[in-house]
């Protein structure tokens, strides 16, 4: 892979964008930790010198002088004394004329209260008088009685030394942090750029014609599981559409070959009629095969506009209850006529949302099947229900019903049974309804009423 397109990739960004936050945040804390670290350490060595200098007044306050120099020496001991040693612990006592009684460093200024001393070298041929550089103190200088002085002080190269090594952690670990956020981020983008090649090669095979490709999924459920997933539902849509669209041409085809056929017989024996009403009746019958085949094309643009969500904009609020209620009272006299007895068991109050003037149409279709399809005194029943969040609406005949096999079928364009072949209609009815019910997400069912048929309508209540 390109370096270039690895570097241009979310993920990349995302991972730098990261590592930059971490490495801004790494330096705030490195900044309070060092603070804090040096400030204890100042306050602890400060803390012993206070003592150190405590137990110094204490002797001297015993005993007077020579105690106070006896502690010195006990606290410095004979190593350091004699400068065998490099000490942690620096004192130097004076007397008021400047010359030192004790310790372990040259005479200094007098400096009282907190200071940060640099020894300055000790005059040639002193007792006190050490050989080599002395090291940075911070210590504290007191007067302890009869202008006496005395400091005592700590090598600060051990403080130098922590802080160093705190300083060097941090970076060695901020280092290997932000390291490892770009090595995730460019393992990431490597991933994340095999993933969308895969996508991409897909999309490329769909587009060769080969219409059966589809993305394969990680399993983990992420984003890209989830586009992919997507992208294969659409595909699948398109698929379905295109076998449709196979499907309508061929029964177009095959459908409206019988109606122009008898439309073209009839004007042929319209132009052979020897009287005029022999062509008036030709011609009216050629009039019906025309207005038939026009309804087969209004009725597969009614479902085309309906499957593309051209009516979605009439979608409204409306009361099911009484919408059914006023089809059963238009269709009572019909049932009967046909010699069937209709019966409905509607609930009160329900309200949807939806396109009333379809869901109506839809309504009709069903009943009209239900009146025209089943034999004589076969009773037909409408209900409408609550289910849950859900609403039922049900219209259920004791007739011979659909084969299970052939539920399916009836609901694409121009399928009839064998049965209903011999009965007026195009085999659009069904298709038209289950248009209806997908456009408003519903669920429609064909089951079996034992005997005869229930369709099943599921919509979303309010």
């Amino acid at each position: 892979m390109p370096p270039h397109r690895l570097l241009h990739t979310e993920s990349f960004r995302l991972a730098a964008v990261f590592a930059l936050l971490y490495l801004s945040f790494a330096i705030v804390l490195m900044i309070a930790v060092y603070w804090i670290v040096a400030h204890a350490q100042r306050s602890a060595l400060l803390d012993s010198v206070s003592a150190d200098i405590g137990t110094i007044q204490n002797g001297y306050r015993g005993e007077g002088i020579s105690e106070a120099i006896e502690v010195i020496e006990q606290r410095l001991g004979p190593a350091a004394r004699a400068g065998g040693a490099q000490p942690d612990e620096y004192i130097i006592l004076q007397d008021a004329t400047g010359r030192p009684l004790a310790g372990n460093l040259p005479p200094q200024p007098r400096t009282l209260g907190v200071a940060l001393l640099v020894p300055a070298a000790a005059n040639p041929g002193t007792a006190s008088d050490t050989p080599g550089s002395y090291p940075r103190l911070l210590g504290q200088g007191v007067l302890i009685g009869d202008g006496a002085y005395l400091f005592v002080g700590r090598d600060m190269q051990i403080m130098a030394a922590v802080k160093t090594r705190l300083l060097q952690a941090f970076a060695w670990i901020t280092l290997g942090a932000v390291a490892m956020a770009f090595l995730g981020g460019i393992l990431s983008s490597l991933r994340y750029m095999k993933r969308i090649d895969e996508i991409a090669r897909t999309c490329h095979a769909i587009m060769e014609g080969r219409y059966s490709e589809r993305i394969a999924l990680g399993g983990s459920g992420d984003e890209l599981d989830r586009l992919g997933n997507a992208i294969n539902r659409m595909l699948d849509r398109i698929a379905a559409l295109m076998e449709n669209l196979r499907q309508v041409s061929s029964d177009i085809a095959h459908d409206l070959r019988t109606p122009l056929t008898r439309l073209r017989y009839r004007l042929e024996r319209a132009q052979a009629s020897r009287t005029v009403e022999e062509y008036a009746q030709e011609i009216s019958g050629a009039v019906e095969d025309a207005d038939q085949t026009l309804s087969i094309f209004s009725a597969l643009l009614r479902i085309s506009q309906i499957e593309s969500n051209a009516q979605a904009r009439a979608m409204a609020e409306y009361s099911l209850s009484n919408q059914l209620r006023k089809l059963i009272e238009i269709y009572l006299p019909v049932a009967e006529d046909e010699g069937h007895t209709l019966s409905a068991d509607i609930a009160s109050n329900i309200r949807i949302h939806g396109d009333q003037e379809l869901l109506l149409q839809l309504f009709v279709n069903l009943l009209e099947n239900a009146i025209r399809h089943t034999g004589p005194a076969i009773p037909v029943h409408v209900t409408l229900e609550r289910v849950d969040r859900m609403v039922r609406v049900a219209i259920s005949d004791h007739g011979a019903g659909i084969p299970e096999a052939e539920r399916e079928k009836v609901l694409r364009r121009f399928y009839r049974l064998s049965s209903s072949r011999s009965t007026p209609g195009t085999g659009l009815g069904l298709a038209l309804v289950n248009a209806i019910a997908q456009l408003h997400e519903a669920e429609l069912r064909l089951l079996d009423n034992q005997p005869g048929l229930r369709v099943e309508l599921m919509l979303r209540g309010l």
